[in-house]
């Protein structure tokens, strides 16, 4: 018979394992970590290889034979005719909060986050909050 004032203890509690859970989660991010720079070391040498050959180009036949990033570069990089500041702090905003969100809802999901755990959840938010402010930029 479990007392009253005690009968949250099953779930508030953690198991014996949970340090197990967390260093499986702790190697899990070094491999995405580790990963990540072999795909990022790959990225900027192709990249500079195409930067220099870009550079390189000296007549204007040769500048009108555009591939690649040159073709849409005028485009990207524009900014907004009508209010710049506000629209692109707005999608950013957004796009942060969105993110978080997601990110939020599919820990959720996964049971990394204990709804029990108020001070856990609202911590794990702020985390993936500022965490996400990287899509903002």
């Amino acid at each position: 018979e479990t007392e009253w004032a005690d009968r949250w203890d099953v779930y508030l509690i953690g198991s014996p394992d949970d340090d197990i859970h967390s260093f499986a989660i702790i190697n899990s991010l070094m491999i995405v970590l580790f990963l990540t720079g072999a795909i990022a070391t790959i990225m900027i040498r192709t990249l500079r290889k195409d930067i220099a050959g870009y550079n390189e180009m000296q007549t204007l036949e040769e500048a009108q034979e555009e591939t690649g990033w040159k073709l849409v570069h005028g485009d990207v990089f524009r900014p907004p005719s009508t209010q710049p500041i506000i629209f692109s702090v707005m999608v950013g905003t957004g796009a942060q909060i969105g993110t978080a969100f997601l990110a939020t809802m599919l820990c959720s999901m996964f049971r990394l986050i204990n709804p029990m755990r108020k001070g856990q959840t609202l911590t794990a938010i702020l985390i993936l909050y500022v965490l996400c402010g990287s899509v903002a930029e």
